[in-house]
């Protein structure tokens, strides 16, 4: 099972702090996310965090490791499939 590094986890949790809708929340406790998975990578809180940038900025961070890249290959699935359709 793949297991995310501390250094990615905690590049993450920035991305989660830095995109959160609201200055108070009694679901994440303020932090941007609930907790982790046992992959270690974040739930974040939907209440008071912009999941789409998050996610967005999470794909420019990965598309610049490959072994991150390939671990979340499925992010970049859309981008191929759009490409593919315009080549056509």
């Amino acid at each position: 099972m793949f297991k995310l590094d501390e250094k990615h986890l905690d590049k993450a949790k920035e991305f989660a702090v830095h995109n959160r809708k609201k200055k108070s929340c009694n679901n994440c406790y303020d932090r941007g996310y609930i907790g982790t998975t046992p992959e270690n990578t974040l739930v974040l809180c939907p209440k008071c965090v912009d999941v789409d940038k998050v996610m967005e900025a999470w794909k420019n961070y990965v598309k610049d490791i490959p072994e991150l890249k390939e671990q979340y290959s499925e992010l970049f699935e859309d981008e191929e499939e759009k490409l593919e359709n315009l080549g056509e």
